[in-house]
């Protein structure tokens, strides 16, 4: 959403900062441009960063955001506090983006999850912050979108403690294709990382997650978690390979379940008669109505 109209007093909350950097970020042709931006912004002294970044706001589609910007800076000058806020948002601006994402762009949930972090509270606990977060999840989160949240925290751990990429992340959810056994796996890893277990070891525990709930896809996921560990890293063209097996999984994951459900259609017009120890096919009532319909134009011919 465009923070261009909000009031001033908008603009001193989290989700007007993080709205703000939203939308300079789709202001921008170069994604490079806001990630320079942004790492301008946090080695510059506040005095010097408007000077400093005038170059990215020249790029930019909208210039309205720059006296925006102009008047955050200046209440960051003046309130400690507020620059506190500015620059926590700052730096955590990718992982709030993909929160976003997991809220549907929801504003009421984005504003109550910048809430629960206490962004603008830099004495806020650990113990606070985590408090916070699951009374949200909890009481303002669907059991859907808490599965969401739940993944991009897995994700963000994964890459912070292993190092994994967005590539890899993608590649290996599409795989399992459930988000429940990927936010499994991603745990883990992390954990048998944490106690420096044998590969082996970490293999043959993920392997009895997998193939007690989805066997099928548990030899391609084997070998794409064999060519990540082994640190030589994945061509595009390696890459292509599997998600040509993602998509024809897909494919018959889709027929399988059309199938199914013809099946269950044709089942369901099936009816018993105990007194007369038979079975007859019960047309839906479409159907009915078709054949009623010719019949009353047949005899009127």
């Amino acid at each position: 959403m465009n923070m261009r109209n909000s009031k001033k007093v908008d603009q001193t909350t989290p989700y007007a900062i993080y709205g703000f950097f939203r939308s300079f970020r789709e202001s921008l042709n170069d994604d490079s441009d806001f990630s320079d931006f942004i790492s301008t912004l946090t080695i510059t002294p506040m005095k010097a960063v408007v000077e400093n970044v005038l170059p990215f706001f020249r790029r930019s589609s909208d210039p309205s955001l720059l006296t925006n910007f102009q008047v955050m800076i200046r209440q960051a000058e003046q309130n400690s506090d507020f620059e506190s806020t500015f620059m926590r948002v700052c730096d955590a601006i990718d992982m709030l983006e993909k929160v976003e994402m997991a809220l549907r762009s929801d504003r009421r949930l984005m504003d109550g999850y910048l809430k629960a972090m206490q962004f603008d509270n830099a004495s806020a606990s650990h113990q606070q912050v985590w408090s916070g977060l699951q009374r949200f999840l909890n009481e303002e989160c669907d059991l859907a979108t808490k599965r969401r949240m739940e993944r991009v925290f897995a994700e963000q751990k994964a890459s912070d403690e292993l190092g994994l990429n967005e590539d890899v992340l993608a590649t290996a959810h599409a795989l399992i294709g459930d988000d429940g056994l990927y936010i499994q796996l991603l745990e883990t890893l992390q954990l048998n990382n944490r106690q420096n277990l044998p590969w082996e070891t970490v293999i043959t525990r993920i392997q009895r997650i997998i193939e007690t709930n989805k066997p099928r896809v548990w030899p391609m996921l084997r070998k794409f978690l064999d060519e990540v560990h082994s640190g030589r890293g994945i061509d595009e063209l390696e890459y292509n390979l599997y998600w040509e097996y993602i998509e024809n999984e897909y494919a018959e994951y889709a027929e399988e379940e059309n199938e199914t459900l013809y099946i269950e259609q044709k089942l369901a017009n099936i009816a018993l008669d105990p007194e007369k120890d038979s079975v007859s096919v019960v047309e839906p009532q479409q159907t009915q109505d078709q054949r009623k319909q010719q019949r009353e134009v047949l005899g009127a011919v």
